[in-house]
């Protein structure tokens, strides 16, 4: 058995803490004499008053080592100048003290009364690691996602990370953005910076006035003198500054800024956006000038989560420092942001040096599960409370409701993949369908230069073009052709050139034989009919027929000049059996993307996941899934969004269902001609020589 390597100091640290008072000092100075010293004002730089605060302003710029272990500037302004509102249990004669064995939970159980007391934060160990995973990634030139429990203090503590900049970093600008201003105000963020502020004017000489800005949602430290009858302002010229970007993400450019804050990020629609504009500003090539931090908490709904989940999950795409993820189970070897599990740091198990003391935490919160569990019989209700007190981060994740795909398996998947996805990606094949004109044919060229979209969503706009990715070549007959029937296309197009979504054309090549997905081209090219191009010509080189959301008209327009308008497949007739407005049929081609019919789609994609690859094996269709994009918008799919590859999918599905369901008749066909026509001598002849349209198809089929 390998012997774990003992970390005395750092994020990794895992030796226990002990005498974490000795970073107190001052705090606990405080608290005795309420002032943080008994030395006498003195402004002079060599007096021993000036000393001290010169010493305690290095101490929270530059961090504070005590020889054994150290903790970043920012934590120490934390422990010693900011006082927080903190609940704590009146002492009665019953009082609990610490409980110090996992026999003892129950009496956490027992009512107790509680007073809310405004106080320095305690010492705890779930703090050490988040500050140190701070400075790491504000060293490293990254940036910061948190995914958290609740009840851990972060906006207490983004709100003292403010007033430290405000204070002692000169010309500092900081900000704080939130989609909705509740978070910033009232109880939220900034609230708290302005009352740990008072804190800091009252009882330190960092005291500064604010001539040009005070409000409740822009602080600027400066004042206003004159000098030859001009008004000039002078001072630190520090800032603190809250921003709503609510229907308007664009407002985060150009903020460059010593710390900028994403406030509740996991209700943060269009984080994404905002966090790569922003993050332009505050690098210049490989300089980055300040620090961003995103942390949320789990058990929202819809795709407000999403983008802290990426950031989270996929931040080294986003200059998020990443660490080693311990906490999500099968994870070896894979990284993420830092996660604040619901384990740690937990009410009535921390000791009193602030360790997290696991083996009581874990107990309570098994009880605390059990109680909502017999409580109530809603799945829904039961998922909301453990993604709010997660225990790992695939937890806080997890789905509240939207959703029929198995979630769970189609994450383990995708995890797979992203853990070595050179193995899938050397196997691939990526080029162009071009026409030779020699062979009257389209054949495959290989291009090492395009660039497939291998994400969602795809925030880098000039990748949008896409190409094709071929899995599997289309299998031919002896006479070189491929056969008829075997393969199938689902396509959700778009018809504008220029649009205001971030919608891209999605067309998939099924396998009908053994169910995997062959070939995939999403993309938004230059221009519609490039696109279109490109998956007629993929139609044609696998022989296949396609189904597609004919709610627009550009593809049918465009295949039926180019005189191709048979690759698209007729209307299902199971289609047609689902719809009661018959006028929707009156296009002949494609599936009109009803909601009814959408739904059906989805049910049959879900079939089609869980179905497993053969008699008695446990490996599912979705485990043959190589599209990462795909993997993600099966994951994040809700009825608000817009998941390209998902509709593309359920198109192939139904096609899929009805190509499954034609019967075979054993009666001959009707004469095409009727016995008017027939009868006719002019048409006699010409009708002898008319061969069977499908004999050629046929032929191909027995081949």
């Amino acid at each position: 058995m390998v012997e774990e390597i003992k970390i005395s100091t750092g994020y990794n640290k895992n030796e226990k803490h002990y005498n974490t008072d000795e970073w107190r000092q001052s705090a606990l100075h405080f608290e005795e004499f309420g002032r943080y010293t008994n030395l006498p004002p003195n402004e002079h730089p060599s007096s021993r008053y000036y000393k001290f605060w010169e010493e305690e302003a290095r101490r929270s710029v530059y961090g504070y080592n005590i020889g054994r272990d150290w903790i970043p500037g920012y934590f120490y302004w934390y422990l010693n100048y900011s006082p927080i509102y903190k609940a704590v249990e009146i002492e009665t004669e019953n009082d609990l003290g610490i409980i110090t064995d996992v026999s003892e939970i129950e009496k956490l159980y027992k009512q107790a009364q509680a007073d809310r007391i405004f106080e320095f934060p305690d010492f705890w160990d779930g703090d050490y690691q988040t500050y140190h995973y701070y400075e790491e990634a504000e060293r490293a030139g990254k940036h910061a996602v948190i995914i958290k429990t609740r009840g851990r203090g972060f906006s207490f503590k983004g709100g003292s990370m403010l007033d430290r900049n405000y204070y002692l970093i000169p010309g500092s600008k900081s900000y704080v953005f939130a989609d909705d201003k509740a978070y910033l105000i009232e109880d939220g963020l900034l609230t708290k910076a302005w009352e740990m502020m008072d804190h800091v004017e009252q009882y330190t000489p960092w005291g500064k006035r604010r001539d040009r800005h005070d409000s409740i949602m822009h602080k600027r430290s400066s004042y206003y003198t004159k000098q030859d009858g001009l008004k000039i302002e002078m001072g630190f010229k520090s800032e603190i500054i809250g921003l709503t970007l609510k229907n308007n993400w664009n407002k985060a450019r150009g903020k460059r800024g010593k710390l900028i804050l994403y406030e509740e990020a996991g209700i943060f629609p269009n984080i994404l956006k905002a966090w790569n504009v922003s993050l332009k500003s505050m690098q210049q090539g490989r300089l980055t000038f300040g620090l961003q931090i995103g942390f949320g908490t789990g058990g929202t709904e819809g795709e407000d989560f999403i983008g802290l989940e990426q950031l989270f999950y996929e931040g080294g795409a986003h200059s998020v420092h990443q660490v080693q993820n311990k906490w999500d189970e099968g994870a070896l070897n894979s990284t993420c942001g830092h996660f604040a599990s619901v384990e740690q740091n937990l009410e009535g198990a921390i000791d009193q040096f602030g360790n997290s003391q696991y083996n009581i935490s874990s107990a309570i919160v098994d009880e605390q599960r059990n109680v909502v569990i017999k409580a109530t019989k809603n799945p829904e209700t039961i998922i909301r409370f453990v993604a709010e007190e997660p225990r790992t981060p695939q937890e806080a994740v997890m789905r509240i409701s939207g959703t029929l795909f198995p979630i769970i398996d189609l994450k383990n998947h995708r995890n797979n993949i992203q853990s070595s996805p050179e193995k899938y990606e050397e196997i691939e094949y990526i080029g162009n369908l071009i026409i030779d004109v020699e062979h009257d044919k389209i054949v495959w060229e290989p291009d090492d230069t395009l660039r497939p979209i291998r994400k969602y969503p795809e925030m880098e706009k000039n990748n949008m073009d896409g190409c094709i990715i071929i899995y599997e070549h289309p299998v031919e007959n002896s006479s070189g052709e491929v056969p008829y029937g075997i393969y199938i296309s689902g396509n959700d197009t778009y018809d504008h050139d220029k649009s205001t979504t971030d919608s891209l054309g999605s067309t998939w090549i099924m396998n009908r034989l053994t169910e995997r997905i062959v070939a995939e081209y999403t993309g938004r090219p230059a221009t519609a009919n490039q696109y279109y191009e490109n998956v007629r010509r993929l139609l044609i080189y696998y022989n296949a027929r396609c189904n597609y959301e004919n709610n627009w008209k550009g593809l049918f327009t465009y295949f039926n000049n180019k005189h191709s308008a048979h690759l698209l497949c007729d209307t299902p007739k199971l289609v047609a059996d689902k719809i009661y407005d018959k006028s929707l049929l009156n296009r002949g081609k494609g599936t009109p993307a009803t909601v009814p019919i959408q739904k059906w789609g989805r049910e049959l994609i879900l079939i089609w996941l869980t179905t497993p690859v053969e008699i008695g094996s446990e490996m599912l269709n979705l485990h043959r899934i190589r599209s990462i994009p795909l993997l993600q918008e099966l994951i994040y799919w809700h009825d608000k969004g817009n998941f390209d590859r998902v509709d593309a999918l359920q198109m192939m599905m139904i096609l899929k269902e009805e190509m499954q369901n034609i019967g075979v008749s054993d009666e001959k066909p009707q004469n095409a001609l009727s016995p008017f026509f027939m009868r006719q001598e002019m048409f006699q002849e010409k009708y002898k020589n008319v061969k069977n349209p499908f004999e050629i198809l046929e032929q191909k089929v027995k081949t």
